[in-house]
């Protein structure tokens, strides 16, 4: 489906890289930590119990966790980083770095933060070009949460 838009496997796990910033809901990952199968094989123990302190089993819906647990605030490579220690907060992120096929470029992407940088401006660009539709075919909203 990525591919058929003209972006590849490194554009995807540059792009995943943005989660290095924002945050969850503890209902989006609670499986991971709540399993009938106990927590998560891919999922550092010690981070998966500090994620069972902030999201305890019947936690308000609107509490958040921190995407990145170590530069919440920062657009930094810790993400990958974070990857390489379990500690992706949604299995989709995780598999980047379990999933052999992908690992080279996360651990690429870890060690070389200008790596990172690059691929994912790169990506970004790329996929802002994705289903943009030009003269009679698009418009300029006046207001973009409404057609004009």
């Amino acid at each position: 489906m990525f591919a058929s838009h003209g972006l590849s496997q490194t554009d995807m796990i540059a792009l995943s890289g943005a989660h290095t910033l924002g945050f969850s809901h503890c209902g989006q990952f609670s499986k991971r930590i709540y399993s009938k199968a106990g927590i998560d094989r891919t999922l550092n123990r010690q981070y998966a119990l500090q994620l069972r302190q902030m999201c305890p089993v019947k936690v308000d819906p609107r509490i958040a966790i921190n995407m990145d647990p170590t530069t919440p605030q920062i657009f930094d490579n810790a993400y990958y980083k974070n990857l390489q220690q379990g500690k992706g907060l949604f299995s989709s992120d995780q598999i980047l770095f379990t999933d052999k096929r992908s690992r080279p470029i996360v651990n690429l992407f870890a060690s070389n933060n200008n790596a990172f940088n690059q691929a994912f401006v790169s990506a970004i660009t790329k996929l802002g070009h994705v289903g943009v539709l030009t003269g009679n075919q698009g418009e300029i909203r006046h207001d973009c949460s409404r057609v004009n």
